[in-house]
């Protein structure tokens, strides 16, 4: 916008100064009705006021001169108050009204709005680290039980005799921690930030204990159903509270390091697992692990963290919650994943148990849709969300984003456990070339973006990289070297490094601030979603290819019929002293192939990301925080 005081030129006629004189006061008087509209705006969020700034108006001047902002400072709403002496805390300008959020945002050009500082810049030095480090301890123990226990199951197994629902304990965090995942953004709006994530936090370390000190295969599951609980307002709430104190322009370079965390502890997961196992304190210390890193990181949070909070007692927080909705929710979500996980595994995919569990899961998902549109005044997931097609589109490229990076995260230590005959130890190791690439070109994003401004080409990049990636794991066989298998892994790794950030970006870039927490921990949520669906489909394409190539195997080995459907029953035994080394040669090459045929059928997946990623619009990344002053 420019204004009357950048132009100093005495040529100035008298009808021109009228003109900028009321073309400031008319927004002026804009400026003040919307900030009295905010006061009477819904008090469901906490940190994120909806803040103004001023549209700049273009005119006919000739002579050019540098545009000013006129910076409206609204109060904070009644509704917050601070939980301690704060400083100014800032947040993000949205400056688009309310029911034409993506077409003003898109048009936005805030490239020479002076950058106020963020909440984050504005803590000390020792601080800013203390804090971070206390919520990087929170992704790392909520991502690293996720894969820990993969390593210790057979140890839990032989000391419970427990071989037939040991699977349990991991399909029992992963329910859990899918299922309240979307809904701790809305409990933070409620109750606050730091008090949502300081429950979660206390709920996981709980489980982490029950886990630890379990006497039965039972209480163990137990413990790790409620370890999930808390885990999933770990991971989730972090990238919350991160969008609360960061500029859009500079959260790239935070973002990108905590998922750089998140993928790390995802491949140390497996080796930690096994070393605490074989460790003189056995199987306990897997799950015993968390209890002090959690600690630590809960005495960071409430000692250095400072956030607003909601105004009002406890009882009327509990008014607000919609608690029908979320249990229709948890309960579609819960029924979903049994579906995907009993489908091939425990049961066909045309048994009634799991057309049952899917129908009636989808139909409750459904119900929930209408629930949330009808009836609650607050409700849990705000069905204005999805009006924005950015946020449509992350949300659904979130499903195969999660379907492509759980593929190989399962199937690479897989092809390395059956066709090399490596240890479950060794073989989580081969994930570090997929694994790694994600984290380093991860925070590579996150830096250009902070720099350029610019994520819709790292999403067209990243996509293309990924596909490619996909289609080369098919070239993995019996005969590649350990140096090839390197190279063919890190391919896909690095597409999917440059696609994490930008997509957070571009969901939180067309989400109006009262929904941000809301949204973020839908689309952290949805990885996991897109992740269970992409394994049942990964499965259902192994098993049916195998199961041919098993068919032909034995009417050419007839006399080794058992043997063979021992071998596919257990994998371990292919190698075993009785199976002649011709068979053993077929069995693995049928397992190839079928591995083969998996990575084949995620190229669609990866394919779908570069669609979607050129559907995107493009909406700038504010660079300015409006402050809130202290009530």
């Amino acid at each position: 916008m420019e204004s009357s005081s950048s132009r100093a030129s005495s040529s100035h006629s008298s009808n021109d100064s009228e003109f900028y004189a009321a073309e400031i006061a008319a927004q002026a008087a804009a400026a003040a009705a919307q900030i009295q509209s905010m006061a009477f705006a819904s008090t469901d969020n906490i940190s994120l006021m909806r803040p103004v700034s001023l549209r700049s108006t273009k005119t006919a001047r000739t002579n050019a001169s540098k545009r000013s902002i006129v910076p409206a400072v609204p109060a904070i709403p009644a509704a917050f108050k601070s939980n301690a002496k704060l400083p100014e805390t800032s947040v993000a300008i949205d400056s688009a009204p309310k029911e034409e959020v993506d077409e003003d945002l898109a048009d936005r050009d805030d490239e020479n709005i002076n950058t106020e500082k963020s909440a984050l810049s504005q803590m000390t030095l020792q601080r800013q680290v203390l804090t971070l480090s206390a919520m990087a301890m929170s992704v790392f123990i909520g991502s690293l039980d996720q894969t820990i226990v993969a390593s210790s199951m057979p140890a839990i197994a032989d000391q419970f005799n427990a071989q037939t629902s040991v699977s349990w304990i991991a399909t029992g965090f992963l329910l859990a921690s899918t299922a309240m995942q979307p809904l701790y953004g809305r409990l933070s709006d409620i109750f606050g930030r730091i008090e949502t994530l300081m429950v979660g936090l206390v709920i996981f370390l709980v489980g982490s204990a029950v886990a630890g000190a379990a006497t039965s295969i039972g209480m163990l599951i137990g413990g790790r159903v409620v370890q999930g609980l808390g885990a999933s307002a770990l991971v989730s709430l972090v990238m919350v509270i991160i969008s609360d104190i960061t500029i859009e322009r500079e959260r790239g370079k935070i973002t990108s390091i905590f998922s750089a965390i998140w993928a790390a502890s995802s491949v140390l997961g497996p080796v930690l697992g096994g070393l605490f196992t074989e460790s003189r304190g056995g199987w306990p210390w897997v799950f015993y692990f968390s209890l002090p890193v959690g600690a630590v990181a809960g005495v960071f949070i409430a000692v250095f963290l400072r956030l607003p909070r909601p105004r009002g007692s406890f009882r009327e927080k509990l008014r607000r919650v919609d608690f029908i909705g979320m249990f229709v929710l948890v309960s579609g979500i819960v029924m979903a994943l049994l579906a995907l996980s009993f489908g091939g595994a425990d049961y066909a995919w045309s048994s009634p148990t799991v057309v049952c569990l899917l129908v009636f899961g989808i139909a409750l998902v459904g119900v929930f849709v209408v629930i949330e549109w009808k009836i609650p005044a607050e409700p849990i997931m705000p069905l204005r969300l999805f009006r924005s097609r950015n946020v449509g589109l992350m949300l659904v490229m979130q499903l195969f984003v999660g379907a492509v990076i759980f593929g190989p995260t399962f199937y690479i230590p897989f092809y390395f456990s059956i066709v090399h005959n490596r240890s479950a130890i060794a073989a989580g190791l081969h994930l570090l070339p997929y694994i790694l690439p994600i984290s380093i070109f991860s925070t590579i994003s996150g830096f250009v973006v902070a720099k350029t401004g610019r994520y819709r080409e790292l999403l067209w990049l990243g996509g293309c990289i990924t596909t490619a990636g996909a289609g080369l794991l098919a070239l993995l066989n019996e005969s590649t070297s350990t140096g090839k298998s390197i190279g063919l892994i890190l391919v896909g790794g690095a597409g999917m490094g440059l696609i994490l950030q930008p997509m957070l970006l571009a969901l939180q870039t067309a989400i109006q601030p009262r929904d941000m927490a809301t949204g973020t921990t839908l689309f952290v949520a949805i990885r996991t979603l897109g992740g269970s669906i992409g394994l049942a489909v990964f499965q259902t394409v192994q098993q049916n290819k195998l199961a041919t190539l098993v068919a032909e195997l034995t009417r050419q080995y007839p006399q080794y019929e058992k043997l063979i459907a021992r071998a596919v029953d257990n994998q371990a035994t292919i190698r075993a002293s009785d199976v002649p080394p011709e068979l053993t040669q077929a069995l693995i090459g049928a397992y190839v192939v079928a591995l083969r045929s998996v990575f084949y059928a995620s190229i669609p997946f990866a394919a779908m990301i570069i669609v979607l990623g050129l559907c995107t619009r493009y909406i700038p990344l504010r660079t300015r925080m409006a402050k809130i002053v202290e009530d």
